[in-house]
């Protein structure tokens, strides 16, 4: 048996389990409302560009250009890319809500993309199909993709299955399955190369900076309790979710691209599925893609000129940010467990 961690009766939303390494839901913020700052080793903590343009409502940044940008302009360059990716803090219902209104003006604009959610097992996607082909409502949808609803907090998500209904976009599940990420992953993903998303995962350039971010931002996401020989197959565990999830995304897309709907930390255009979507040799011809991340931050802090430029040192990899207020929420570190680590080798 590999190594492990057990955490029994640990609130799921925020640091999930370790059984099969299962991680859904951690606060990809955490680490800012701690006060830790950390400067990702892919890119230099260099002055910004100042932030042109008034601020506008709602609130969306354009990284590259340093600028607010509107809604309008925003599903503008969605529906012209052809993969959208669009983060959330899980539990937040504001970025599933606003994420289903671009869903629905997305395919306004005569697009029809797949919707690709991280939410849904690869082993449950002949059941989605299925069930959409069959009138499934969003209720159906959920049930036959075997949506942890505990896990999810639904039904938080179920406006954007609602919006893709209501267009006709076709769901796709995205994620892999506890019994696909159990016993040894590494022996598994050199022994199939070519399954599940693993030949995007031999073909993608990972560089020591990559890794180290990566790893910091997994520490940090739990609360800097993990175990140390724990954090090596997390991160293992993190980029083959991320590279079964471009994998999706390239399979499932119709003429029309795919939506990507996962956590932010999914969606970072530096480590996660872009990466493996611009992999080396299995890149399309068209492989454009556009990274949104929701951030949360206090009505005084969306109203400071100067706050993207924090955001985008706290948040680094994503093209969009938009931020929204927070939820209420007790801190998930104040009674983190301490999981121990099991032994054992791979």
């Amino acid at each position: 048996m590999g190594a492990g961690i057990a955490w029994k009766g640990a609130r799921r939303r925020f640091y999930g389990e370790y059984e099969g390494i299962r991680i859904i839901g951690l606060r990809e913020d955490w680490a800012r409302r701690l006060g830790v700052f950390i400067c990702a080793p892919l890119a230099a903590c260099s002055t910004p560009a100042p932030i042109a343009g008034p601020i506008l409502e709602p609130r969306i940044f354009d990284v590259r250009e340093a600028r607010w940008v509107s809604e309008s302009q925003l599903v503008a360059l969605l529906a012209a890319a052809r993969y959208r990716l669009l983060g959330e803090v899980h539990d937040n219902p504001a970025h599933h809500e606003v994420r289903a209104r671009l869903i629905t003006a997305i395919a306004a604009t005569g697009a029809r993309p797949a919707v690709v959610f991280e939410q849904f097992d690869l082993d449950r996607d002949e059941a989605l199909r299925a069930a959409q082909a069959a009138g499934a409502d969003a209720e159906e949808l959920a049930a036959a993709g075997r949506l942890d609803n505990k896990a999810w907090k639904w039904p938080l998500h179920k406006p954007i299955l609602e919006a893709a209904l209501t267009t006709r976009l076709p769901v796709r599940a995205g994620n892999l399955s506890r019994a696909e990420l159990g016993g040894d992953l590494q022996a598994a993903i050199d022994k199939d190369s070519n399954a599940i998303g693993y030949a995007r995962f031999h073909a993608a350039h990972w560089s020591e900076a990559q890794a180290a971010a990566l790893r910091a931002d997994i520490i940090e996401s739990h609360c800097r309790k993990l175990p140390e020989p724990v954090v090596p197959r997390l991160v293992l565990a993190q980029r083959v979710r991320d590279a079964a999830m471009a994998q999706a995304l390239v399979s499932d897309a119709t003429p029309g691209g795919a939506i990507l709907i996962a956590g932010n930390g999914h969606v970072r255009a530096d480590l996660a599925v872009p990466v493996y979507l611009h992999a080396a040799g299995l890149a399309d011809a068209d492989s454009s893609s556009v990274s949104v991340g929701f951030i949360e931050a206090t009505p005084e802090e969306k109203r400071a000129r100067e706050f993207p430029r924090q955001v985008i040192a706290d948040h680094p990899g994503f093209d969009y940010i938009w931020l929204t207020s927070p939820v209420a929420r007790d801190d998930p570190c104040a009674d983190f467990p301490v999981p121990a680590a099991r032994s054992g080798g791979d």
